[in-house]
């Protein structure tokens, strides 16, 4: 089999077994459990963002510096945008909760933005593995649908949350999951070129995940409890140890 559609198959089987699995345990726990599914999704994408994508972008980047920067930037042109779309009138009734459904529209927005690169990179990768060997290419491609599971899940919530509805958040996240596809067969033909721009992908992503988780999942949370924080800091710390049972040591360099 050619190795440009080895790695096409690959993308994609890796892409729609994490979105389909990641769908069937959001979908699953979703009415039940909501606010539990909330903390485990911080703490998923926290964990995702601070021990895998930045510790990537860091180790392939010979300038930590310039990832930092990057990070920086992501974060404030963040900030910079709930600031200029945050303004509400909250004199009216229907002005707070118009502000809270957009404010949660563009944390969907936000989370999309970040799994597009980040499954643009895992493409990426995978095609460097296949360019290695066959075999090596396989290993890698199940090992990143293995890790998206956990990270999918926390999307799932984020864009759930953000008033999407279970068939359009099913929708957008194998759109965002497709862009491994395009980063593979872009990976084939231009890998030294497109490798330059991974860690900077991976830092932006990072940003993304960390600021949605803390900038409103997180006070979300607070928000609606405000009794039994220790359960709530269990469910932030169940989600942590799924991302690093599910993340470690399947990094790929």
């Amino acid at each position: 089999m050619p190795i440009l559609l080895e790695i096409a198959l690959a993308t994609l089987i890796s892409t729609v077994l994490s979105v389909v699995l990641a769908g069937l345990i959001s979908f699953r726990f979703l009415d039940r459990y909501m606010s539990k599914m909330l903390c485990i999704s911080a703490g998923l994408l926290l964990t995702v963002a601070f021990t895998h994508l930045l510790p990537e972008a860091f180790e392939i980047h010979e300038h930590a510096t310039s990832i930092g920067w990057t990070l920086l930037i992501s974060v404030l042109l963040l900030c910079s945008m709930e600031f200029l779309f945050n303004r509400p009138d909250h004199d009216k009734v229907s002005g707070i909760i118009e502000e809270s459904r957009s404010r949660s529209m563009r944390s969907g927005a936000a989370i999309l933005v970040g799994d597009s690169l980040h499954n643009f990179t895992d493409g990426i990768l995978i095609a460097s593995s296949f360019m290695v060997s066959s075999s090596l290419g396989w290993v890698t491609a199940m090992a990143i649908m293995a890790h998206e599971v956990p990270q999918e899940v926390g999307d799932f919530m984020v864009l759930l949350h953000s008033n999407f509805s279970r068939r359009m958040a099913l929708l957008c996240n194998l759109l965002s999951g497709f862009l491994s596809i395009l980063g593979g067969v872009i990976g084939y033909f231009l890998l030294d070129t497109v490798k330059e721009i991974v860690p900077y992908a991976f830092a932006i992503a990072a940003a993304s995940f960390i600021y949605i988780a803390l900038s409103d999942l997180i006070p979300e949370i607070v928000r609606k409890q405000k009794s039994g924080y220790l359960i709530q800091i269990f469910f932030i710390l169940l989600g942590v140890a799924v991302a690093v049972i599910a993340t470690g040591n399947m990094h790929v360099h």
